[in-house]
């Protein structure tokens, strides 16, 4: 998404979750009675806040490297897609109208799906149909 305005649509139909947060505190004191034999105290703690965030922020929607998404699918459930990028092949055709081409000159109905023929991207292997032998009659 280029827009702030797109990345918010999505985002402001997305519920908040609570985010769990651990903070560990450590103190020191000292003593200030010499006789009684303890020169320092000390403790430690760990506090767990919880707070409530967005799922997702538009600055995320944004930020998403090309050929990743998110999307809201099968009643609002939300998706994160990620599509191939098209290969720069050697040997993928320079052209669609190569490929157009191709496909129509290999082209095979349902009904001769049983013949073989060269496909567009190279040689097919070499199949041929079986030779039906015929006995001759003498008679």
């Amino acid at each position: 998404m280029k827009e702030l305005a797109t990345a918010e649509m999505l985002t402001d139909q997305l519920p908040k979750v609570e985010v769990f947060t651990l903070m560990s505190v450590s103190g020191v004191n000292d003593s200030s009675e010499p006789g009684s034999g303890i020169d320092f105290s000390s403790r430690n703690e760990d506090r767990i806040s919880v707070s409530e965030v967005p799922l997702l922020t538009p600055a995320e929607l944004i930020t998403l490297p090309k050929g990743q998404a998110f999307a809201l699918l099968e009643g609002g459930q939300l998706w994160k897609i990620r599509m191939p990028l098209p290969a720069t092949d050697s040997d993928m055709p320079e052209t669609l109208t190569e490929i157009t081409n191709a496909m129509e000159r290999t082209y095979i109905t349902n009904d001769h799906w049983y013949r073989v023929q060269e496909p567009w991207w190279g040689a097919a292997p070499d199949v041929s149909e079986p030779e039906v032998e015929t006995e001759a009659s003498d008679g």
